[in-house]
């Protein structure tokens, strides 16, 4: 296959872990849909791929299109960039093929300083590794951004959705998680973060380490909370008020194991997280189930049904199913 010289340039950039800039994204871009044989194209790139990095994963074009098409339907102003892992760090960590090619950088091009976007959907998770050495597990429906100096001025990253960092140690900058509820700083530790805008709660858990967490209560001065291993940070937002309570580290990363998790969860909240695990939409009646909770572990690949199954044992429902719908009555 005659590939044009910029193009493999790009591509070796790509596969070492090279940010791309705007103007190679475009080409390769470009040439992905000018190629006239796809399976040309996709087992020139599954070649190329696997002499760089030695990993026995297939890259479908047509995964790499419904991507690009996904994230430009979210936010049409970003541009689309892929960041790819070494083999040894990647192969750990990826389900499925598709993965190799969907952790997007989206840069936005209305600033000189570029921005970088890491994003997730519903019913899906991404393991990065961020310019410092620390990793990030994203959960479902999540999104982090950062800014091109990270890790040479700064160590500052937003979040909105789920997430578990693991921070590189002995750095110059601390690691700082903004959230739209609180920020937590951290230097060399492992902590989870909830922080989806539509709960009525954030959390913070801390695994291991230290973090301090700083929020702004009514009085609108600034608090700070400092945490111990163990113990999990938990906002009220109606009430702008947090409580420390100790818990155990399944109940709170179990997702990192692929595991969905409720420990003793009002009913509202158990359907708003199973839409986001399973991508599904959830239709109820909330009176229904007031004063209801739900306290069961749901084993990795386990489906929607089973866990319907389990309510329905515990409270009695009924489910009508239309696609990826779902309506919701109790018995």
């Amino acid at each position: 296959m005659n590939v044009p010289k910029d193009i493999v340039e790009i591509i070796n950039r790509l596969y070492s872990n090279h940010y791309l800039g705007s103007e190679e994204i475009r080409n390769l871009e470009k040439w992905l849909k000018q190629s006239k044989d796809n399976q040309d194209t996709e087992q020139w790139l599954f070649s190329n791929w696997q002499q760089a990095e030695n990993v026995n994963f297939d890259i479908s074009i047509e995964n790499i299109f419904k991507r690009i098409r996904q994230y430009e339907k979210q936010s049409k102003s970003y541009r689309i960039k892929v960041l790819l892992k070494q083999a040894q760090k990647i192969a750990a960590v990826l389900a499925i093929p598709l993965l190799i090619l969907s952790v997007w950088l989206l840069v936005n091009p209305r600033y000189k300083s570029s921005e970088m976007v890491l994003a997730t959907a519903k019913g899906e998770h991404s393991h990065v590794f961020l310019p410092d050495g620390s990793e990030v597990w994203l959960n479902v429906d999540s999104r982090l951004e950062y800014t091109t100096d990270f890790n040479a001025t700064n160590r500052h990253l937003k979040l909105t959705g789920e997430a578990f960092f693991k921070v590189a140690k002995k750095q110059k900058y601390p690691f700082i998680v903004e959230t739209p509820d609180f920020n937590v700083k951290a230097i060399g530790t492992e902590f989870n973060v909830i922080t989806y805008r539509e709960a009525p709660y954030a959390s913070t858990f801390l695994k291991e380490g230290a973090v301090e967490l700083v929020y702004f209560p009514h009085s609108a001065k600034e608090q700070k909370v400092r945490m111990k291993p163990g113990e999990k940070a938990s906002l009220n937002k109606k009430e702008n008020t947090i409580v420390i309570t100790n818990t155990l580290p399944q109940y709170e990363i179990g997702w990192l194991e692929g595991e969905l998790m409720f420990e003793n969860e009002p009913m509202d909240l158990v359907f708003e997280k199973t839409e986001r695990w399973y991508d599904v939409r959830l239709e109820f009646n909330p009176d229904d189930f007031e004063g209801e909770s739900l306290n069961v572990k749901l084993k990795k690949n386990e489906s929607i049904q089973r866990l319907f199954e389990i309510i329905d044992e515990a409270m009695g429902i009924h489910v009508k199913q239309n696609g990826n719908d779902y309506v919701i009555r109790r018995k």
